[in-house]
């Protein structure tokens, strides 16, 4: 496993479901670590204490600037397909930074989102 792989990445929570949230079964959230076409997504399904989850790389979310269907039920259930088009954009492989990310959550929430801390676990 090679530095990169090992080293704590910061991930902005711009998906998650509301608060009190009926029809999908447990809590869900998406994470992004945005760096271009090589951005990637974490998922989390379930309470904390057995929660499901995975983090995979934007070209299996994104395609043709198009949100793949295996992934719509938790896009619908985090209430984040206004997140889509940020995420094509960053497939094609424009530079968005963190801040690009979060400003356009705060236009939308009304508050920044939301950090957390993970590795780069897909090698």
């Amino acid at each position: 496993m090679t530095e990169h792989t090992r080293r704590r990445l910061n991930f902005l929570m711009l998906g998650h479901s509301p608060d009190g949230a009926t029809g999908w079964p447990h809590p869900a959230t998406i994470t992004v670590h945005p760096r271009g076409e090589t951005t990637l997504i974490n998922f989390s399904m379930g309470p904390h204490i057995a929660n499901v989850g995975g983090q995979v790389p934007i070209t299996r979310v994104i395609h043709d600037g198009e949100l793949k269907e295996t992934f719509a039920e938790e896009f619908d259930a985090c209430e984040a397909r206004w997140l889509v088009p940020h995420l094509a954009r960053l497939a094609a492989g424009e530079n968005l930074t963190e801040d690009d990310l979060a400003l356009a959550y705060e236009a939308r929430f009304g508050r920044r989102p939301k950090t957390e801390t993970s590795t780069d676990i897909t090698f």
